[in-house]
């Protein structure tokens, strides 16, 4: 009896051990609930962020802006390219004047093989130039001289060679210079300090202005005004100058290149570049015309030309093979 009741005890304590290890081994297959969940998010964590265009508050250094371009994807460089259009449109030319004669100052004293005692800039600016592709005031509109005085005693090694490279150098920092962007031409020139002649001279190239360039600030009133003259010169042209000799041509033949009122003037400029004529007579009786139906045009938006102030349209028609010179028509407006 008591080996039976001892075997039966076996037999118990057997079966509780399989069902103990049994239920271990479940326990150690079934994944934790929170263990994918912190997967993930380590994961996101080591992702790389992309970064955002900084706030631009100050016009950057050409070095700092070209360390950004060459380090952000195109849609980073076109955020921080639109926040530098914004400050610059709030620059006069003697601000462009002085921050590129800072930034090559500041090249310049570094420039190796050679010493630059001086540096002059001067900067024209023509806020009524007009893109030639469409109706919008071109945001490139400054014209520079660049004067860079040197000391010829203190080159190091051939001087033409050694000049030269420095002028390559130089005339990059002026592409890349971020006050490069308001500029249509550049004229770059090393001058002997000694003799005041100048010996080294480029054209730095800035490239053709675009369709992605941003249009120069305009308020609403002479925007219209110039909407008007765009679409009535475009219709002119077509009409006009189509077939024959004009057939083909890369460019419009006729274009609207200045428009707008100097600031403080009472006149309000639209000049007109024909690149080809033919019949000059008749032409010029037609472009009277014209003339005439813009000035009309104009004084239809009285409330614009009150606004900007101006009392007298002068419009200038500049023919290329004209001997004499633009044809120029100054037509009242009515009182501001």
């Amino acid at each position: 009896m008591k080996k039976c009741k001892s075997m039966i005890y076996v037999f118990i304590l057997s079966l509780l051990l399989t069902c103990s290890c049994g239920k271990e081994e479940k326990e150690n297959t079934v994944q934790k609930p929170d263990q994918r969940p912190q997967q993930e998010g380590q994961e996101k964590e080591d992702q790389p962020k992309e970064e955002e265009a900084p706030a631009l508050t100050s016009i950057p250094t050409w070095e700092e802006r070209m360390d950004y371009l060459q380090n952000h994807s195109t849609e980073e460089r076109a955020a921080y390219q639109e926040q530098l259009y914004a400050l610059l449109n709030q620059c006069g030319p003697q601000e462009i004047d002085d921050g590129l004669k800072q930034e090559l100052e500041a090249w310049s004293a570094k420039a190796g093989g050679a010493v630059f005692d001086q540096v002059e800039i001067e900067c024209s600016q023509d806020p009524l130039l007009m893109w030639s592709g469409g109706d919008k005031r071109q945001y490139r509109n400054i014209t520079a001289t660049l004067r860079l005085f040197y000391d010829p005693s203190a080159i190091q090694g051939q001087e033409k060679q050694r000049m030269e490279a420095l002028l390559e150098e130089a005339q990059q920092v002026v592409r890349q210079s971020p006050y490069g962007l308001k500029l249509i031409s550049a004229e770059l020139i090393f001058v002997n300090q000694n003799t005041d002649y100048p010996n080294y001279s480029a054209q730095v190239s800035m490239g053709v202005p675009g369709k992605d360039d941003p249009s120069a600030p305009i308020s609403p009133e002479e925007q219209g005004l110039q909407t008007l003259a765009y679409e009535k010169v475009s219709a002119f042209c077509q009409q006009e100058f189509t077939g024959g000799q004009f057939e083909g041509l890369p460019y419009a033949n006729m274009t609207l290149s200045r428009f707008g009122a100097a600031e403080g003037s009472q006149v309000l400029e639209c000049e007109v570049r024909v690149m080809e004529g033919g019949g000059e007579e008749a032409l010029a009786a037609k472009l009277e015309e014209l003339a005439q139906q813009l000035a009309d045009g104009w004084m239809e938006q009285g409330e614009s030309l009150k606004a900007l102030g101006v009392t007298t349209a002068k419009i200038s028609f500049d023919l290329r093979d004209s001997p004499e010179g633009p044809l120029v028509f100054e037509l009242p407006l009515g009182g501001a």
